[in-house]
């Protein structure tokens, strides 16, 4: 598998570690609310994607980069099973105390990545990576080596549900070119410069996202956000797919 190779820098010169910034960003106090699409996902009926007459009570659901665990008590509410990673143990040991025992079981929270995720092969009849498979620093990795690692945890028919944004969402604003062209390195977030360094891959188009899925998955149905919010461009590729 192809490496990425770029010295974690950010604009100012001073190192980018992903887990320092998370860690100390979950720290904070509360729990945001599920992001909009990702209720829309499960509890929606649209011309294309009706996901909630599939969903069966107690089917496992993996939300992988869960932050601040804003989507466990949703899962819960729909009837799933939901489970958790995260990239530090600080994070998880957060989450613990913050979900426990209302919305999740403690030891369905598990340390790892969108690269080396710690479950077992087909496990999960739903994986969710909502705006954070495309972040590449921490595994040094390409993004196809994500999309592998979450079709291996998905049972076969299972769905894979992934967000990512566009070339125009706020992210990449004054972000720069890498030495690989489909990936780019942050250099202007909005939230007190966090997650610049960072490198994320940067799609086209859905098909293209769709593409790095398609060893292992069919049926795609495609979604798109494009609204401006408030001066922030919201622009972001929604992909649902079936696990082969």
């Amino acid at each position: 598998m192809q490496e990425i190779q770029l010295e974690k820098k950010d604009k100012n010169n001073n190192s980018y570690s992903a887990s320092d910034a998370w860690s100390k960003d979950y720290a904070k106090e509360g729990m945001a609310y599920p992001a909009e699409y990702v209720i829309r996902i499960l509890r929606g009926d649209y011309p294309n994607l009706n996901l909630k007459k599939d969903i069966k009570k107690g089917q496992k659901i993996l939300d992988v980069g869960c932050g601040d665990g804003r989507h466990m008590p949703l899962f819960t509410n729909v009837g799933l099973d939901p489970h958790g990673v995260e990239i530090s143990d600080s994070i998880v040991n957060i989450l613990k105390k913050r979900l426990s025992p209302k919305f999740i079981k403690s030891n369905n929270l598990k340390t790892g990545s969108c690269a080396n995720l710690p479950f077992e092969d087909k496990k999960f009849d739903y994986v969710i990576a909502w705006n954070s498979a495309y972040y590449m620093t921490l595994d040094n990795t390409i993004f196809e080596k994500h999309a592998e690692e979450l079709a291996r945890v998905t049972k076969p028919g299972g769905r894979i549900l992934i967000s990512v944004p566009k070339s125009t969402a706020f992210i990449f604003s004054n972000s720069t070119e890498h030495s690989n062209p489909d990936y780019r390195v942050i250099g202007d977030d909005p939230w007190g410069s966090m997650r610049n360094g960072e490198i994320m891959r940067c799609f086209k188009s859905g098909d293209e996202l769709a593409e790095s899925f398609k060893d292992y998955c069919k049926d795609f149905i495609h979604g798109d956000i494009h609204d401006n919010c408030f001066g922030l461009n919201y622009h972001w590729f929604l992909l649902v797919a079936t696990r082969i």
